[in-house]
């Protein structure tokens, strides 16, 4: 809270507590020098110095622009849609029109003062996409720093319906160093602000500023409402059971154009009492990656500007998704962990059940390798999954689970994702069944801030669900360069097991007859082309395919088939009824979860709920660039040069700088509508759910979808305070419900497991937060009420 002395505050605040740089200094010299003092943490103004110092390089801009040219004409599936995004599927997207060879023609002759504007005007046209398969960032200019806040924000809804921006907890609390430079420019201890409502920011309204940041600086989504939750902090379920919070973009911002120097903020005490104003600074840290090998602008831009380009071969491919890990790294978010006593204060009540939370609720059912099952009353089961991918396990841990150890999952695009592909759908579904056994009738899918993974972990998690669930299916935008390179991998790219490209027939699916595709099926399928029009753009697509991306073989008939893998029956009758099953989310639904969250919803019938948002919004597009192949650096050189195409006059060229992101989605995958594809398709879920106090925290948020579930959206209820409930197996019976108890108004401690003492932490981790303790407040054992939050809900309309 904010303390009376701090009413007074005023001014600008200096900006470091270190020397501050001359005048006319070298900035890259400054930053070297603060990297030795300061563990990492450097000032705004020496990073934004150094990256300042760099007059154009005509060479790289001509060169650069000419490999984006390329790619965006000859392989990203969208650069027709894109021209009309605001007007497409009638416009209800939150999108401008980007004409992506019209800007980068712009780019080409535009006159920059500095290198870094032409690198950020890059970043900034593709990020406008709202296509996170699809990016630019330099790495000298956008990822060798990260610029950080001190807090965390949070955007809740209260009891009156009014929607706040809080400060919540600090960003890295256990780091010395970072905090005296804090208090040293705001002149107070961040610990005291924690819990301040935010009147104002930058003179503006809080939540309109929150909505401006999601819509010009969140490159995650095509819907603004999703965009709107990235900005600031939010929980999630990790998959070993254990609660992330992820910073959000507000306060961590990586692989974005250098912020402004301060942000202005006007606060409001937690008590009421006190108001003030407030300029805080930016700091930024260098990159794990950033090595300490330059002294000054020169050494600076040789070493890390231009720094030659690692090699090799890609080691595994990405096709319709993009592993979890590498979307959190993209997602301009990062996760941080907390301790359990600072956890402690986002726990309603304390934990007096084995296998629960702190808040005396879900009982755990099952924490596994990549997904977790609770139960959220006696009748309601969760599944927690945070990805599709199931990398990250040596197959060793995995092989002697198959029940068919020779099925290798091997074949497709995505290359050899190994024996831990098929354990993944063991785990999701035997957990899926424990839950039943333990009497659920109802089924949450939580796929909050799923990034994605392997395509085929997608439809596997539904088709072990529901009967006879087809692959969805997708087209190529058939273009000069991508006719050659799918005639050449059809032709030299025949091995099953091991692709040498995203492209060989081994590489898809016949949606008729579920075989994988053979070298005569090119002309019969690949390029027997249609043309479709969109704006002043006409291209020609192929017909439909199944893109495979992990090898799970889905036909029983066939041998290794993921059936006999798993030796999961394929299902004759739906495991819960669809009526019974709801698939929770807060929009960042991506990638491979998009497909799956569009295909048991748009094919199965599954509802969706989404939650957060603006407060009065209408529900949202549940699902974030579904896409379909993924062309990332490796694959975009290496698929040319293995086929023999590198010095084809269409083929891109390797770049001549340091880059840290460069993608573009080649595939154009459909749902259910064969109108548009997935990804321009506006497809809104069928509930939305405030984040409150309550529902900030998942539980909180599972146990208000399990009511909409019961009562639909619109006419849930709470239990009167006082009712007796009979909780899940294993609960205490006859514990009142009631309303939760407010968060306590203290600072929480400052440190975190896991982080060091002096040098901040590096790239973007997910940290598991572990299952907090809990001290009895007051009463017997088996008198702690599980809370019911008030559901608080927008119907589809």
């Amino acid at each position: 809270m904010i303390k009376a002395g701090i009413a007074a505050l005023v001014g600008l605040a200096a900006l470091s507590v270190d020397a501050a740089p001359t005048p006319g200094s070298d900035g890259c010299a400054q930053v070297a020098a603060q990297m030795k003092l300061t563990g990492g943490w450097i000032d705004h103004k020496n990073v934004k110095d150094c990256l300042d110092s760099f007059p154009l390089d005509q060479r790289i801009r001509t060169a650069t622009v000419d490999t984006l040219r390329k790619a965006v004409d000859g392989q990203y599936s969208f650069t027709d849609m894109a021209s009309i995004a605001s007007t497409i599927d009638g416009g209800k997207w939150d999108l401008k029109d980007i004409d992506l060879l019209q800007s980068l023609d712009a780019f080409a002759k535009k006159n920059y003062q500095t290198d870094r504007e032409f690198h950020d005007d890059l970043n900034n046209l593709f990020r406008d996409l709202g296509d996170a398969h699809t990016g630019y960032s330099s790495y000298c200019y956008h990822s060798a720093f990260t610029f950080r806040h001190p807090w965390t924000y949070r955007v809740l809804v209260g009891k009156d319906g009014k929607q706040i921006v809080q400060l919540g907890t600090l960003v890295a609390p256990n780091d010395a160093i970072w905090a005296a430079k804090i208090k040293e420019a705001i002149k107070v201890d961040p610990k005291e602000l924690v819990g301040s409502t935010i009147t104002a920011i930058d003179g503006k309204d809080p939540i309109a500023w929150v909505k401006a940041f999601g819509d010009s600086l969140i490159g995650l989504s095509k819907d603004s409402q999703t965009r709107f939750n990235q900005v600031t902090s939010r929980q999630g379920v990790a998959a070993d059971g254990s609660i992330t919070t992820r910073v959000g973009a507000a306060s961590s911002r990586s692989r974005l154009p250098v912020p402004e120097a301060t942000r202005k903020l006007a606060l409001r005490s937690a008590d009421g009492k006190n108001t003030t104003e407030i300029d805080v600074p930016w700091f930024a840290i260098a990159a794990p990656t950033l090595k300490a090998n330059f002294t000054d602008s020169t050494s600076f831009y040789q070493n890390v500007c231009i720094r030659p380009q690692p090699t090799g071969a890609p080691t595994r491919r990405d096709v319709a998704a993009i592993t979890h890990n590498d979307f959190i790294n993209v997602a301009e978010q990062e996760t941080v962990e907390y301790s359990a006593e600072q956890f402690a204060g986002l726990a309603v009540y304390p934990n007096k059940t084995d296998g629960s939370y702190g808040n005396g609720f879900p009982k755990t059912v099952k924490n596994g390798m990549y997904a977790s099952f609770f139960l959220v009353d006696a009748e309601t089961g969760v599944a927690a999954m945070p990805t599709y991918s199931s990398d990250g396990f040596p197959d060793s841990e995995c092989i002697g689970k198959l029940k068919d150890p020779e099925a290798t999952a091997n074949i497709g695009t995505g290359g050899p994702a190994g024996a831990c592909f098929y354990v993944f759908i063991m785990e999701v579904y035997d957990g899926i069944q424990q839950l039943k056994a333990q009497g659920a009738k109802r089924l949450i899918l939580d796929w909050t801030d799923n990034g994605g993974g392997w395509g085929d972990l997608g439809y596997f998690a539904v088709a072990t669900l529901f009967p006879n669930v087809k692959r969805d299916v997708a087209t190529f935008r058939m273009t000069p360069l991508l006719k050659k390179l799918m005639t050449a991998a059809f032709e030299k790219d025949l091995n099953e097991t091991t692709p040498l490209t995203m492209f060989g027939p081994s590489n898809f699916v016949d949606p008729a007859t579920g075989l994988s595709l053979t070298s005569a099926d090119l002309n019969r399928l690949i390029l027997k082309t249609h043309k479709e029009t969109f704006g002043k753009y006409t291209s020609e697509y192929s017909d439909f395919v199944s893109i495979v991306d992990g090898g799970g073989i889905a036909d029983p008939k066939r041998p290794h088939n993921a059936w006999n893998a798993t030796g999961i029956p394929p299902p004759v009758t739906p495991v819960f009824p669809v009526e019974n099953v709801v698939v929770l989310t807060n929009g960042l639904c991506g990638s491979t979860c998009a497909h799956s969250a569009r295909l048991i919803h748009d094919e199965v019938g599954v509802k969706v709920f989404v939650k957060g948002g603006e407060a009065g919004a209408k529900p949202f597009s549940f699902s974030s660039f579904p896409g379909g192949n993924v062309v990332d650096i490796p694959q975009l050189f290496d698929d040319l040069k293995r086929i023999g195409l590198e010095n084809d006059a269409l083929a891109p060229q390797p770049f001549l700088h340091s880059v840290s992101l460069w993608r573009v989605n080649a595939g154009v995958g459909y749902s259910k509508r064969k109108d548009l594809p997935a990804e321009y398709s506006y497809a809104a879920a069928d509930c939305r759910i405030d984040i409150t106090e309550e529902t900030f925290f998942p539980p909180g948020a599972w146990k208000v979808a399990a009511e909409l579930l019961k009562t639909g959206c619109g006419q849930a209820k709470p239990t009167p305070s006082g009712t007796p409930t009979t909780g899940p197996v294993g609960y205490p019976t006859g514990m009142p419900t009631g309303g939760p108890v407010p968060y306590p108004s203290g600072t929480p401690t400052d440190s975190p497991i896991g982080y060091p003492t002096s040098t901040p932490s590096g790239s973007p981790v997910e940290y598991p937060i572990g299952t907090p303790t809990g001290v009895p407040v007051g009463g017997a054992p088996g008198s702690y009420p599980i809370p019911t939050p008030k559901p608080k809900c927008t119907r589809k309309q």
